[in-house]
């Protein structure tokens, strides 16, 4: 996590703190969550309009955008995008 700021880091740590409680929330699922000082503040439908509302409200390297989905779906995710056809 060298290319993060040590804000970043801490929030993006907080936000996998709460990770199993908002995959567990179907309201929440596969949203994108804008995390800024260690608190969560939106989620988003797309990464594009949680990083309008990011930019309009922060300076760079003062917070993260992560995505409420887990791994066994990223994973097919990759396979999918990476699978010889």
């Amino acid at each position: 996590m060298e290319f993060l700021t040590e804000v970043q880091q801490d929030d993006l740590k907080f936000f996998y703190s709460k990770f199993d409680e908002l995959i567990a929330n179907q309201l929440y699922k596969h949203k994108y969550a804008l995390v800024h000082n260690k608190a969560i503040e939106g989620f988003f439908d797309s990464f594009e309009n949680a990083l309008t509302d990011a930019v309009s409200k922060y300076q760079p390297g003062e917070y993260v955008i992560q995505q409420i989905i887990s791994e066994t779906e990223t994973s097919g995710f990759l396979y999918s995008a990476y699978a010889p056809t």
